[in-house]
């Protein structure tokens, strides 16, 4: 403002001059030049001290900046601190459930081995009630016959001795004796001896041959190798298990057989046999578990080669069939519809896990009412690993 003051008033002046009101001298000739330096001047002195604020203004905005980075740096580190804290904290937490979580993964495995083990023991229970009944049936009837077969062979013994005692005789003696003998032929009834003596030795035989049969099919349906693949005839297998079921399916329950497949495929035999038993044993608890029994119930069993070089294994039955819900979940671990402690809910479980490791599938056919029917699909040879 002074600076433009100054220039103002050497304009005026000058326009005084050129007025003639004031005189033309050095200091009137020079005034405008005069005012012009003094607003130079006086402009200068306003701008570097203009320049002198905005510096200082610039310093103090630079020191509150790195004042506040100072603060942010300390705020940042700070947070780092408790950060890294809660990191750690989180860290160990997140090892500790960890920890647990494994312990109670192994908890688990353990108790899975442990119903899985229950369950194999509940079938291996079954199975040896009905191999004894089955075996104890055969047995009693041997026994039973090796008694009246001892007393019909003594009957011959004494009828042999007193033969020979015939020897002994003398001509008068002799008829009198072969008399005594045939009175005591006609005592014993010796045709009905005789006929007595095949029929229990034939029943013996029948015993001893149903028992064998029940050995061959127990050893058919163990299969000590089920560890390693092996051909095995699944028709083996079926009749083998139906053998050792045998006491468990009631009488009103007749097993039809279609076998039209060559049945010869590779396999875990043993584990195969399993899913066999447990799927037969369900059908005819299934049967068992109907409100109206008919007269003749029937599981069916069939089989038949089917393109792809695999084998379809049908097993069908009469009983009260399944909910969609239940079709759903019948392979899910512990999962059963039957009444608490009837059941482990693993049979079914075991049954898809073995045909998962046969590389096989099984599908279900069931709606209630209309029984149920099992379709297994097993490739005759199993893929390379």
């Amino acid at each position: 403002m002074i600076a433009w003051i100054a220039f103002i008033v050497s304009i005026v002046f000058l326009i005084f001059r050129n007025l003639s009101i004031l005189p033309y001298n050095n200091f009137t000739a020079f005034i405008f030049y005069i005012g012009s330096g003094i607003e130079v001047v006086l402009l200068s002195f306003a701008l570097a001290d203009k320049i002198n604020t905005y510096k200082k203004e610039k310093e103090i905005s630079q020191a509150e900046a790195l004042k506040a980075s100072q603060e942010n740096e300390t705020l940042v580190r700070e947070q780092n601190i408790v950060l890294e804290r809660k990191v750690a904290e989180r860290t160990e937490k997140l090892a500790a459930t960890n920890n647990q979580l494994s312990v109670t993964l192994t908890d688990l495995k353990d108790a899975q081995a442990q119903l899985v083990d229950a369950e194999k023991m509940a079938s291996l229970g079954q199975l040896t009630a009905g191999i004894a009944h089955e075996i104890n049936n055969p047995i009693n009837f041997v026994k039973s016959n090796i008694k009246p077969l001892q007393l019909d062979i003594n009957d011959l013994f004494q009828v042999i001795d007193q033969y020979d005692d015939v020897h002994d005789k003398r001509d008068g003696e002799l008829q009198t004796a072969l008399h005594s003998i045939d009175q005591f032929k006609k005592e014993i009834d010796i045709d009905y001896v005789k006929s007595e003596i095949k029929n229990l030795i034939r029943g013996i035989e029948e015993g001893a041959e149903r028992t064998a049969e029940i050995v061959r099919g127990l050893r058919t349906f163990s299969r000590l190798d089920e560890a390693e693949l092996k051909p095995a005839n699944v028709h083996e297998g079926l009749d083998s298990t139906l053998v050792l079921l045998k006491n468990s399916i009631p009488p009103h329950i007749k097993v039809q057989k279609n076998y039209l497949a060559s049945g010869e495929i590779e396999c875990y035999p043993g584990k195969l046999n399993q899913v066999f038993m447990n799927i037969i044993n369900n059908g005819v608890q299934a049967i068992l578990g109907k409100k109206e029994q008919n007269d003749v119930e029937c599981i069916t069993i069939s089989t038949r080669d089917v393109p792809g070089n695999k084998i379809e294994i049908s097993i069908k039955d009469s009983g009260m069939g399944m909910t969609e819900e239940v079709k759903q979940k019948i392979f899910e671990p512990f999962f059963t519809t039957k009444a608490v402690g009837e059941g482990t809910g693993l049979g079914m479980a075991i049954v898809f896990k073995i045909i998962e490791n046969h590389h096989a599938k099984i599908n279900i056919i069931s709606s209630p009412g209309n029984g149920a029917e099992f379709i297994l699909t097993l490739p005759h040879m199993q893929p390379l690993s």
